[in-house]
């Protein structure tokens, strides 16, 4: 009869805390896949304005180098990624940059950063000069790829 407080007051919360350290991960995995996948739908909704934004707060950091992006041919694919420590989910893009074929040291492409952040999509201008955005993935290990539930097939 002396056990039901003991069960109460010790055990019981030892199970919850249990529970809870064992149950968050697949919780924030089942989380993380439907923000992904709102994010997703809202960054396709609103690239252009996203590519316009970008651009505009390129020009306010640097006009020579917002000149360079605004001549700049924007690639169709979008790699997805998430900040390892934020847990931020970033939209990688990469862009090509017309050269002069004669001009060795100038930078053929770049890749844009798009993060997505208290459920919208921020376009501030970050960038990774020089890198595609499979190799700024590479290269970055703050970010983890992240692969879209349709492409993973």
């Amino acid at each position: 009869m002396g056990m039901g407080p003991i069960v109460w007051v010790v055990v019981l919360p030892i199970c919850t805390v249990a529970g809870w350290y064992f149950a968050r991960r697949p919780i924030r995995v089942l989380v993380d896949g439907f923000r992904f996948e709102q994010a997703r739908v809202l960054f396709h909704q609103h690239r252009e304005w996203l590519e316009a934004r970008f651009l505009k707060a390129l020009s306010m950091e640097d006009v020579t180098d917002a000149i360079r992006w605004d001549d700049a041919h924007w690639l169709n694919e979008v790699r997805w990624a998430r900040d390892r420590q934020t847990h931020r989910l970033y939209a990688l893009i990469g862009v090509e940059f017309d050269v002069n074929p004669f001009d060795e040291n100038v930078i053929r492409h770049a890749t844009a950063l798009f993060e997505f952040r208290n459920g919208r999509w921020i376009a501030d201008g970050k960038h990774v000069d020089a890198l595609r955005p499979d190799e700024a993935l590479l290269r970055h290990r703050r970010y983890d790829p992240v692969t879209p539930p349709d492409a993973a097939a």
